[in-house]
């Protein structure tokens, strides 16, 4: 046997982490500058390995994050596969980077490397994507492990440190490049490792469990960027937390247990002001208004009298392309369907640079590649919040644009909606659709 196969039978002694170990990391974000690098978000780690329904095992972490965009609750934790060919199409953990206007979702590695069985002195591999090359042996706090670089076609990517045996990740260094060519360093490096007691383990895993479930209720993927929940999903919560906070006590997930609570009571004042606002439009006249569309001519309450009018308040900026772009693909579907029966359509771009000349044409020119892109139809108008404040701003009490308003032929606000609408693919902005069909009916008399 030669010295590489020698060393690849010393090192290939991988064990499997016993139930309950506790895994703790801290970590920071950082964005290159000019003057050098500044930290622009901090991260924690906690993990578990849990046995699963199937009896294997399972990470189930629980992120925080501060600084620089975050994610919503619901995508904060969740249970990660421990096997290699499972972890590689699993990112489950990740944390959310706002940068220029963009939200990133920035997977963060598992704190097992799924690769461990393959680390020997000098060893390399591919899983199709990637190159994983061993470096050398590293130390770090009097734990011998493993330097590992890992490369794409773009180059190195990360540097980490596993620990032999065990397959731990002790610290990762990691290069990332956002927007447009901005790069990133991810560090993150273990600062604790436990083992929980059974008694420890059994409280850990029902308040998991409670979470995963509610979560599966929400029907949250664990991939969503939007905070919002609806009211329905909101009740759901209040009835379910006060279970779940007593499960929670003693355990890492009262953490987050703190912020559902937090959360609850931002989204109730959200969900207020919302009502307020319908409260005061819906079967009441809309307030006059008037807009200079993107062609440079007025549109009016007074122009538009006697039609049905959907007016669509967001934010058109090209800059700003987040998913599903305020759904104006199924408003100017809805449009091209409708438009023959009469009713007008009005994307209004909301945005406080029209209101000064100086960057007026910046705004414009963001807006119009939006529009370009999405192939929009109907008809476009800029506002620099003041019609949007004759309707009553719903970003006061925390609920987001788009803003939806449905005014029948008689001047009568007849429809009123804040943020998305829950929408089936197949039946697209079936809610305003209907909204509008009943104003057509009352118009033609039925």
């Amino acid at each position: 046997m030669n010295v590489s196969m020698i060393g690849l039978a010393v090192w290939l002694t991988a064990v499997e982490l016993p139930v309950g170990t506790s895994l703790q990391y801290s970590g920071t974000l950082s964005q290159q500058t000019k003057s050098g690098e500044i930290e622009v978000k901090s991260l924690t780690l906690d993990a578990v390995v849990v046995t699963a329904e199937n009896g294997s095992t399972q990470l189930a972490f629980l992120i925080e994050e501060r600084g620089g965009g975050a994610w919503a609750w619901p995508e904060r934790f969740g249970l990660l596969p421990m096997s290699a060919e499972a972890a590689s199409i699993n990112n489950s953990i990740r944390i959310l980077y706002h940068h220029e206007d963009q939200q990133y979702p920035l997977p963060i590695r598992s704190p097992v490397f799924e690769f461990s069985d393959k680390l020997a002195p000098l060893s390399s591999w591919t899983d199709g994507r990637r190159e994983f090359v061993v470096t050398r042996k590293r130390n770090l706090k009097n734990r011998d492990g493993f330097q590992v670089e890992v490369s794409t076609n773009s180059g190195k990517s990360q540097t980490l440190v596993v620990e032999t045996g065990t397959g731990i990740l002790l610290s990762l260094d990691e290069k990332i490049v956002v927007g447009r060519g901005d790069e990133l360093r991810l560090k993150m490096d273990l600062t604790s490792q436990t083992q929980l007691s059974p008694a420890d383990l059994a409280r850990y895993q029902p308040p998991m469990d409670s979470l995963l479930a509610l979560r599966s209720e929400l029907g949250r993927t664990g991939e969503q960027k939007v905070v919002e929940l609806t009211a329905d999903q909101l009740k759901l919560v209040q009835k379910e937390l006060p279970r779940i906070e007593k499960q929670a006590e003693g355990t890492p997930w009262l953490r987050l247990v703190a912020t559902i609570s937090r959360d609850l009571k931002q989204q109730q004042k959200r969900l207020d002001g919302v009502a307020g606002l319908q409260k005061m439009l819906v079967g009441h006249p809309a307030p006059d208004w008037s807009l200079k569309s993107v062609d440079d001519h007025v549109l009016s309450s007074s122009e538009t009298k006697g039609k049905v009018v959907v007016l669509h308040f967001w934010q058109y900026r090209g800059e700003t392309l987040i998913e599903p772009y305020g759904q104006i693909g199924y408003l100017d579907f809805l449009n091209n369907k409708r438009k023959k029966l009469g009713v007008k359509v009005i994307g209004i771009n909301v945005d406080d640079r029209f209101a000064g000349s100086e960057q007026k044409g910046a705004a414009m020119r963001s807006m119009k590649k939006l529009i370009e892109f999405m192939n929009v139809g109907y008809e476009m108008a800029i506002d620099d919040g003041s019609a949007l404040l004759g309707f009553g701003d719903p970003r006061t009490s925390g609920a987001p644009l788009p803003l939806w308003i449905v005014i029948g032929h008689d001047g009568i606000v007849s429809h009123c909606h804040t943020g998305l609408y829950d929408i089936k693919p197949d039946e697209g902005l079936k809610q305003l659709d209907d909204a509008i069909i009943n104003a057509l009916r009352k118009q033609n008399g039925q």
